[in-house]
């Protein structure tokens, strides 16, 4: 699975120039970190069904609260992590 693939399964794709251009280096380490999650939660059905609302809500949280909103998505990984603890 690419990138591409991987955000279409999450039901994010509207996010797809930001998730790319997040980072102030032009490093794309992060856009596997989207393949990974898709990858996980293949076949769950439930969860695929709620990550775009979750992920909205994330999005909009880093908006209004941190210095740097854009770093959200070089981060999803680990905030879903800790969300799933």
């Amino acid at each position: 699975m690419n990138f591409h693939e991987a955000i279409e399964m999450l039901g994010i794709e509207k996010y797809r120039h930001k998730i790319l251009t997040s980072n102030s280096h032009g490093e794309l380490f992060h856009l596997q970190q989207y393949v990974e999650i898709a990858e996980a939660f293949k076949d769950d059905k439930r969860f695929l069904l709620s990550f775009p609302k979750w992920f909205d809500a994330v999005v909009k949280a880093a908006e209004e609260k941190w210095e740097r909103p854009q770093s959200v998505y070089q981060h999803i990984l680990k905030i879903l992590r800790e969300n799933l603890e």
